[in-house]
């Protein structure tokens, strides 16, 4: 992937296609499914930029085993444009760190959260596809980076609470006119027909009470291996390429492609 430039000298078209990974609830492993989609369409040969969005509790650098030395804290505070803060990552991927542990980014206003939503709209030129791994929940940071993406990859597991979770993110982005794709992918299953179940569930409520179609993207099994590979602070699909979830993620890059391509294709008869 070529460097980014400072901001002033972007003048490209818009090109790349933007995919927010979001969650209702923490810990069903959202930014893991983010960092390992980054690193395999970058395998594809796509060029690809990781946003860590999640502001203020940002995790996605140690699970790419970086350590970042400027952030999104640095681009708030004008000390750095995105071309100084995106950083070579695992499988050639360009990441941008959020802030870790820093209150000031959890509460950013409405005036610094849109220059941050800008940002993505900004990274668009340069590469070919964006992932944005937002916070869980329904806070206004989570829902403008949601509004600013091309196709939304919402992540749940089995579990009731998860379940209520993502319908409780879905229902608030409906209520402020989102219109994009929402993918669903549910983690961590013991069997493909538990995913299947799990999303039945969930889209029969979003299509009664919402009147809003989600789609099914696929499953990522329980797999010892993803720990694994956290604690070896690498992507799993590059620690443990093998495993039964990096086959299984594999699938899910295999069926978003086609979103890029028809992306890019409608950006460049556009211009």
């Amino acid at each position: 992937m070529t460097e980014l430039p400072n901001q002033q000298k972007m003048t490209a078209p818009p090109r790349a296609t933007v995919f927010a990974v979001t969650s209702g609830k923490g810990g069903v492993g959202k930014t893991s499914i983010a960092v390992n989609l980054a690193c395999e369409f970058s395998r594809r040969g796509l060029r690809t930029v990781l946003l860590d969005a999640d502001l203020g509790l940002a995790n996605a650098h140690i699970l790419a085993g970086m350590r970042p030395t400027k952030t999104l804290c640095d681009y708030i505070d004008g000390t750095a444009t995105l071309a100084d803060i995106a950083e070579h990552g695992p499988a050639h991927v360009k990441f941008i760190a959020g802030g870790s542990g820093v209150q000031a980014m959890a509460d950013i206003d409405a005036e610094k959260r849109q220059r941050l939503v800008g940002a993505v709209e900004d990274l668009r030129p340069f590469c070919d596809v964006v992932i944005v791994d937002t916070g869980a929940g329904v806070s206004s940071n989570v829902i403008d980076f949601l509004g600013a993406a091309d196709h939304v990859i919402l992540v749940t597991t089995s579990n009731f609470a998860a379940i209520a979770d993502a319908y409780g993110i879905v229902k608030v982005s409906v209520q402020n006119g989102h219109k994009q794709p929402i993918h669903c992918v549910i983690n961590r299953v013991r069997t493909p027909e538990e995913g299947e179940q799990v999303f039945a569930k969930l889209l029969a409520c979003t299509k009664q009470f919402l009147g809003f179609d989600l789609n099914w993207l696929g499953v990522v099994p329980e797999d010892g291996c993803v720990e694994g590979a956290i604690l070896k602070r690498a992507p799993f699909t590059e620690a443990y390429p093998g495993s039964v979830a990096a086959r299984y993620l594999t699938k899910l890059v295999t069926a978003l492609i086609s979103k890029v391509q028809k992306t890019t294709q409608t950006a460049r008869a556009a211009h």
